[in-house]
């Protein structure tokens, strides 16, 4: 009888209807009617022209890709909410430009080859603000400022061109930085957007409650430590190619990453929490 009662009570959580307005959010994107190689060239370009520091035209650029019509509160402040997430906590404006690969239409093979051509020109600018940042240095603060600021160009540069020469490999802190951002992009980021535009598919108030705490941080730090770099914990550079073939459709299948990650949340809930969420307490 327990088990029964155990098994009734939590099938009042449908991870499903849970998951339905955040996934269309997602779907409904415009990106996802472009393939990879058309965002590619945009988001190269902007990255090698420097243009990422243009604030506002690069707002513009990510609204028009993630737009969603029946959305249009919600995808607009995910754009703001995206862009102040990738500024303060891993400083690196570029960070949602290169989402967009993710949310295009790829196979595996095709993404990995959009991500190594914008990885490629990442590096190279930020090659050349080192090396203006040496100079600038030097001028203002003499020799030995000069020499400090280029000796850290200089590991840039030299990491820059190993990656030119070996294209397949990628710096595994950036590419850590990268995920986690993704992965919050996907699932945390927009959960109170959503609840506070109302838009889409009506949801429950305590839907935002399991969404909150399925997604939280904790649990994406061990979706990305566990998940995506469980074989990788012992390389300081990685293998493009291997890790997206392992990772491609942990990534690529948002929907089901969000479904879940909402499962495991209500299959580890109690009866009594399971009531309590859904009676608002």
């Amino acid at each position: 009888m327990g088990i029964l009662c155990d098994s009734v009570t939590r099938g009042r959580l449908n991870a499903d209807q849970i998951v339905e307005n955040i996934n269309k959010l997602f779907q409904g994107m415009l990106i996802r009617q472009f393939g990879v190689d058309q965002i590619k060239e945009k988001v190269r370009s902007r990255i090698a022209s420097g243009q990422a520091t243009d604030i506002e035209g690069w707002k513009t650029f990510l609204n028009d890709e993630i737009y969603n019509s029946e959305y249009g509160q919600t995808s607009r402040a995910l754009v703001g909410e995206a862009m102040q997430d990738a500024r303060a906590n891993y400083n690196d404006q570029t960070l949602p430009l290169l989402s967009l690969l993710f949310l295009a239409n790829s196979d595996q093979q095709n993404f990995v080859s959009a991500f190594k051509a914008v990885n490629l020109a990442k590096r190279g600018q930020s090659v050349g603000g080192d090396i203006q940042n040496v100079i600038s240095a030097g001028k203002q603060g003499g020799l030995l400022a000069g020499l400090s600021s280029g000796f850290n160009a200089l590991q840039n540069v030299t990491g820059a061109m190993h990656q030119v020469a070996n294209p397949n490999l990628v710096r595994k802190e950036d590419l850590k930085n990268l995920m986690s951002y993704h992965v919050n992009f996907l699932t945390l980021l927009p959960v109170n957007l959503l609840a506070k535009h109302n838009e889409g598919i009506p949801m429950k108030g305590y839907f935002t409650t399991v969404l909150n705490n399925a997604f939280n941080k904790n649990v994406q730090n061990r979706f990305v430590e566990d998940t995506l770099f469980l074989n990788y914990n012992n390389q300081e550079e990685i293998n493009v190619e291997q890790f997206f073939q392992d990772n491609y459709m942990h990534l690529k299948d948002d929907n089901q990453l969000r479904k879940g990650l909402v499962e495991n949340y209500i299959n580890n809930l109690s009866p009594t929490d399971i009531i309590k969420i859904i009676s608002g307490e």
